[in-house]
């Protein structure tokens, strides 16, 4: 659906609501808390950003966000406000936004032709907190995230850490404002998957912990193996909350759309380090079915990948650790509209060259479980290897694996080699021509398998061109299968 469209304000009240609470009321799905964007529904800080659904239920007298508010409340889900602290400037009547062009201090100059959100400049803090203040008196939201990772940078770009006091500074005024709004209102924000790009992009959350600065954290949005460890160390022996969370829309480049052992193995990972919730972001609430009772088809944008009914089923499956499960590790890439590091999995380590000297290329993947009666197999996708003079050795955990099969007229839809790797999205991250390329699988016993983290190894052997070829051999996946309990 486009959320600047006007249409959706023509729906009845009654039968938007049950499209939007689908997932709890029709298939029962067991939720918490529900972050509302809200851009549709709410009054954005510069006037320019109201959408055109906003404006037609405002004409109309009816406060649609507090209405929501109000369905989430009478199902006992708390409603939290998801606010991105630098939204894109995309309902622009006039071709600028105004605020941007008279308070140049406020703004970076980056990626965004209008610029984005400077954390630097004080009057810029105070613009947010009273525009924070203002949604959140008016509404009656349980609590407010800050969603910074959504488009970087916030902070001048390549000084980010150097400025980081100043990203402090606003979570620490943000806290105050809401402890005086007379009720309980939880603060958080979402950030970077990891320490290394928090502190790439100006965070430091550790300080933010120890001085209570926030109630729950959101690390990463679009990482399969976001550092919950290091999140649960500097929150230890404190009450903030550490949240996951999987951006449905925009994910690590090669991942879209997978199959149900993908999101198993992923959010079981997710629960067995000690995640105290996982966040479901950029989903349509119900399937695009019922969203054709209400608007018709050309009013609608396919972009936004699998509903959220699958997601929370997965989520909700009893004894998901004896279903399927794939464990993969991360590739690169995933979010093009961002200057900076988290949300972009810089540090992942796909796609990778295969060294030429026979040196095993080593791939770090986590696996949470005992899988000792189960059956598991060892997955490579590999680029420009050829068959005819190529030879490789595999290894599980050090071990080799001398049984394995090889297929070089596999084709991965979501691999663009030879070409370059493009940043996508859900809507465009399908190849229409994709070339041959080798997969390699081997199964294994599952006892092999450590409860944590495991090593595939890859080693070309046998290369006899390669001191003429140009190009690596690459890695582009590498993933651990497990089967079914009992199958």
């Amino acid at each position: 659906m486009d959320p600047y469209a006007g249409e959706i304000a023509n729906i009845p009240q009654d039968k938007l609501i049950e499209w939007l609470f689908y997932c709890v009321d029709k298939k029962g799905v067991k939720v918490d808390a529900i972050f509302w964007e809200g851009h549709c529904f709410m009054e954005q800080e510069s006037p320019c950003n109201n959408t055109q659904i906003y404006k037609k239920f405002q004409a109309k007298g009816i406060n649609i966000m507090g209405r929501i508010i109000d369905e989430c409340h009478k199902r006992g889900i708390k409603a939290y406000c998801l606010h991105r602290f630098s939204e894109v400037d995309t309902n622009l009547s006039s071709g600028r936004n105004e605020i941007k062009q008279k308070h140049r201090d406020w703004v970076i100059k980056t990626w965004w032709q209008e610029g984005l959100w400077n954390l630097a400049s004080s009057s810029l803090q105070e613009f947010k907190l009273n525009y924070i203040t203002k949604i959140m008196t008016e509404y009656a939201f349980d609590g407010i995230c800050v969603d910074f990772l959504r488009h970087l940078p916030c902070l001048p770009v390549g000084k980010q850490w150097e400025y980081r006091e100043c990203a402090t500074e606003f979570m620490s005024k943000l806290k105050d404002s809401m402890n005086k709004l007379g009720r309980q209102v939880a603060v958080g924000a979402k950030l970077p998957e990891n320490k290394e790009s928090c502190y790439v992009d100006g965070f430091d959350v550790e300080k933010w912990a120890k001085n209570n600065l926030v109630d729950f954290v959101v690390g990463g949005s679009r990482t399969i193996n976001p550092d919950i460890d290091w999140y649960k160390k500097i929150t230890e022996g404190t009450s903030t909350l550490v949240y996951t969370c999987w951006d449905v829309g925009h994910v690590a480049e090669g991942h879209h759309n997978q199959t149900r052992d993908f999101y198993r193995g992923m959010f079981s990972n997710w629960t067995h380090k000690g995640a105290d919730g996982v966040v479901i972001f950029n989903c349509v609430p119900a399937p695009y079915e019922e969203l054709y009772k209400l608007l018709p088809p050309e009013e609608i944008l396919h972009c936004l990948g699998p509903d959220c009914v699958d997601f929370y089923n997965i989520l909700s499956e009893e004894n998901l650790g004896d279903k399927a499960l794939r464990y993969v590790a991360d590739r690169r890439g995933g979010y093009p509209f961002l200057t900076g590091c988290g949300g972009n999995n810089v540090f992942a380590p796909l796609p990778a060259p295969i060294p030429n000297d026979e040196t095993p290329l080593d791939v770090k993947i986590d696996v949470c479980g005992d899988f000792k009666d189960r059956p598991a197999q060892v997955r490579f996708v590999i680029t420009n290897a050829k068959s005819s003079c190529d030879k490789f050795k595999i290894f599980l955990n050090g071990l080799e694996i001398k049984d394995f099969s090889e297929d070089y007229s596999y084709k991965d839809q979501q691999i663009f080699w030879p070409n370059p790797q493009p940043a996508v999205y859900t809507a465009n991250c399908l190849n229409s021509n994709p070339a041959p390329i080798l997969e390699i699988k081997a199964k294994v016993d599952g006892s092999l398998l450590k409860n944590g983290t495991n090593t595939i190894s890859i080693a070309v052997i046998d290369r006899i061109n390669y001191f003429l070829d140009s190009d690596s051999i690459n890695v582009e996946r590498a993933e651990i299968i497990v089967g079914a309990k009992g199958e």
